[in-house]
């Protein structure tokens, strides 16, 4: 699926108040978990538990990781190599493995 295919799922399918559950590809479910406040055409806002404000992940972002989620799952690309180009991997990669899984 092209990122743009992706998006529109995310858009349709993701929902205020839905819970998503931390997850990465090395450890599988962590045990935290943060909730989408707002589905925008550019961003998705969530509240994460121990954040003072909520968090905005750029559908920028999320185009960056899906483009490299074969590699992510593989192995072959760690998730601190997003860290450089994203400050909320973490969020990102947990709400694309909760919409293809």
């Amino acid at each position: 699926m092209v990122f743009s295919d992706f998006w529109g799922v995310l858009q349709s399918n993701l929902r205020p108040g839905d819970v998503i559950r931390n997850w990465t590809a090395a450890r599988g479910y962590l045990g935290d978990t943060f909730e989408v406040v707002l589905v925008k055409s550019d961003c998705v806002v969530i509240q994460a538990p121990n954040a003072e404000t909520f968090q905005r992940v750029p559908r920028k972002d999320f185009d960056l990781i899906y483009r490299k989620w074969g590699d992510y799952i593989a192995g072959t690309v760690l998730r601190k190599e997003f860290m450089t180009d994203t400050r909320v991997s973490k969020y990102t990669i947990s709400i694309i493995s909760h919409l293809i899984t």
